[in-house]
């Protein structure tokens, strides 16, 4: 309203255009002041108001619209702005977005042209002299298209200080890549992705406490107090208050985290100390409690006082900020006759109402968004809260995970009824410590996150987004589809592999004892046996088998490898089948099987001829000698099939690294 009132008493107009999301004040006079910068709030919407020497004054901003929190280990935040057409197509040189709230820091992004490029940068907002935040981040312009021509940028543990609060990416892209290229929708707009994960918040405080500082009377009057950090968007110091004993010595320390921020509510906060005195460390472990709507808390007691004041004092207190939530406590009587309704704020300002009832032995919550009439219009709020039920003793949480809402304007809220599972008979209870001597119970409810989204209907900007799912989708199932067929195709070349292994060793010992064998006909039925049956007592050093593990896993997968290790004789054929494609080969076996010939036709060639029959006599030497030299090449024949039968195999599995070698 003092916008308005404002610039009537100037006799000013204002001129909005929704589509561009330009905001125009056309003057009647002349202003000599160079900047003015004009903030103000107005149903939750922060416009930063630029005059300047053209007498115009145009509101420009980065849009957020969509926003998803995805719960992983990681703690990734997805923030979706939406950058307008005037920003890229006009004259003017930097676009800002509102200020967010991201892990519990207040953030800005902001855009930049120069040169022909965009720049872009994430500033932290919310930043003091000693503090650091560390946070990986990844901004993305989307492609309409295809998610493989997005262009984008990742930082990671980057660090944001009082001395640089601003990280990005100079001449992150092009301009007239952004005209050119399918990013603008109809309207020359285009969709910006942020995803913020990882952010750790930290304050390092340097001080200085004299071991005996006896020229106070009173301890209570002795206390040191640390500069000022930010934190869930309020402000915290810390307090350390030395003990003494009577002789005016420090007997232990305590150590209070202040909120400075003025609340009617509490909120819970984690946290951990370190005290570092040079090779000094203490650790006081992750630190829960709450902070009263004074901002007190329970302190922290240190006794190690001579290791970590040693000689002259000084020493270093780092403070790890690790979660911060508010939480709304709530007195309901539910053994009432009739619903007593309580009313509440968030820590927006803006009213609920929650009631309690029993029904059908049932304990039943209902939650009303009292002022969700005055959400703006165009926008929806998105909320994250988790609902608990109080005993003396601890706290039953009404959900196993946070609730996720989105709230629109609209006249009044049907309101949220929640059906506890908690059992009627322990309320009731005397011993159970739900109900206090009014019969009052407690019920908290704790906020996690609250957003201002723009735009709250489904429109195209979201098929741009599920459009690049189904693409990423499709892309993970063909590359898990040829995942599977290596890994099928491997196993099933290591299944054959290592029966053919043990054939090779085995050939070789063949050779060795050659003559030894071939006294007999039937030494070379053995030894090209021998080549299929694999022989667990034959191996080969330079092979390395299969674990028992892989091998279970791949014959639950892909099923057992007898079938495919006791397909060798069924290699055979394809071998032949090589042989006979092959017009070398062909040559080279016919003359082997023609010589083979030769030395198996001599033993039985005429068998009315002693003297041929004589050269088949073991007391004959020269028949003992060609019927070794006919067995020992009829064994090279036979292996040199076996080798021809399964050279594609080992050509393949030769190029291979064994991944499963023990």
């Amino acid at each position: 309203m003092f916008v308005i009132l404002f610039y009537y008493f100037l006799n000013k107009s204002v001129i909005v255009d929704n589509k561009n999301h330009n905001y125009q004040i056309n003057s009647k006079f002349n202003n000599n002041l160079l900047t003015k910068l004009i903030n103000f709030n107005y149903n939750e919407i922060l416009f930063q108001l630029k005059i300047n020497t053209s007498n115009k004054i145009i509101i420009k901003m980065a849009q957020l619209f969509r926003f998803l929190y995805t719960d992983d280990r990681s703690r990734s935040e997805v923030f979706t702005f939406m950058i307008p057409s005037s920003f890229i197509l006009d004259l003017d040189t930097e676009l800002k977005s509102r200020d967010f709230t991201s892990s519990n820091q207040k953030w800005s992004l902001s855009f930049h042209k120069n040169n022909g490029h965009l720049n872009t940068f994430l500033t932290l907002k919310t930043v003091h002299e000693g503090m650091m935040v560390t946070a990986d981040f990844g901004i993305t312009l989307i492609n309409r298209e295809h998610f493989t021509r997005n262009e984008t940028f990742n930082e990671k543990n980057t660090k944001f200080t009082f001395d640089n609060a601003s990280h990005g990416r100079k001449s992150f892209v092009s301009i007239e890549a952004l005209c050119t290229l399918d990013f603008m929708d109809e309207r020359g707009n285009i969709q910006c992705e942020l995803e913020v994960k990882n952010v750790n918040t930290a304050f390092t405080y340097d001080t200085q406490i004299p071991p005996t500082p006896t020229y106070i009377r009173n301890s209570s009057e002795l206390k040191y107090t640390s500069g000022t950090f930010s934190f869930g968007n309020y402000e915290w110091n810390m307090c350390i208050q030395p003990k003494l004993d009577s002789m005016g010595s420090i007997t232990f320390l305590k150590f209070y985290l202040c909120r400075l921020s003025s609340l009617d509510h509490l909120c819970r906060i984690s946290y951990r100390y370190k005290f570092i005195n040079g090779g000094f460390v203490h650790d006081s472990g992750v630190i829960e409690q709450y902070s009263d709507i004074n901002g007190a808390s329970n302190s922290y007691r240190m006794d190690k006082i001579k290791e970590l004041l040693q000689i002259t004092g000084k020493f270093v207190i780092r403070i790890d900020l690790l979660k911060i939530n508010s939480v709304f406590p709530i007195f309901l009587y539910p053994l009432s006759p009739q619903p007593q309704p309580v009313h509440f704020y968030d820590r927006d300002r803006q009213a609920w109402m929650m009631e309690s009832c029993i029904e059908d032995n049932c304990f039943i919550l209902r939650l009303f968004y009292i002022d969700i009439n005055n959400i703006p219009s165009g926008y929806v709020r998105v909320m994250s809260f988790n609902i608990l039920v109080r005993n003396q003793n601890s706290a039953v949480y009404v959900f196993k995970k946070p609730v996720i809402k989105y709230y629109y304007k609209r006249e009044s809220d049907d309101g949220l009824e929640i059906t506890t599972t908690i059992d009627v008979n322990e309320i009731m209870s005397e011993n159970s410590g739900y109900l206090d001597q009014d019969g009052c119970l407690t019920i908290e409810m704790e906020l996690y996150y609250s957003h201002l989204l723009h735009q709250p209907e489904y429109s195209h900007l979201d098929d741009i987004i599920r459009k690049q799912k189904l693409q990423m989708h499709r892309e993970i199932q063909t590359l898990q589809q040829e995942n599977y067929s290596l890994e099928k195709q491997l196993h099933a070349v290591q299944g054959a592999n290592a029966p053919i292994n043990q054939a090779q060793g085995a050939r070789t010992k063949s050779f060795e004892n050659a003559s030894a064998s071939s006294t007999s006909s039937s030494g070379v039925g053995t030894s090209i046996s021998s080549l299929n049956t694999p022989n667990p007592n034959l191996v080969n050093p330079n092979t390395q088998g299969t674990p028992n593990v892989v091998k279970k896993y791949y014959e639950q997968k892909y099923g057992s490898t007898t079938n495919m290790a006791g397909s060798t004789n069924g290699s055979m054929t394809n071998g032949q089948n090589f042989i006979d494609k092959n017009p070398q080969m062909q040559q080279k076996m016919g003359n082997a099987r023609n010589a083979s010939g030769i030395f198996n036709q001599v033993p039985g060639a005429n068998a009315n001829n002693p003297a041929l029959n004589n050269m088949n006599n073991s007391d004959n030497p020269l028949g003992a000698g060609l019927s070794s030299l006919s067995s020992t090449f009829s064994s090279g024949i036979a292996n040199l099939k076996l080798t021809a039968s399964n050279f594609q195999a080992n050509k393949f599995t030769s190029k291979l690294m064994n991944p499963f070698s023990s």
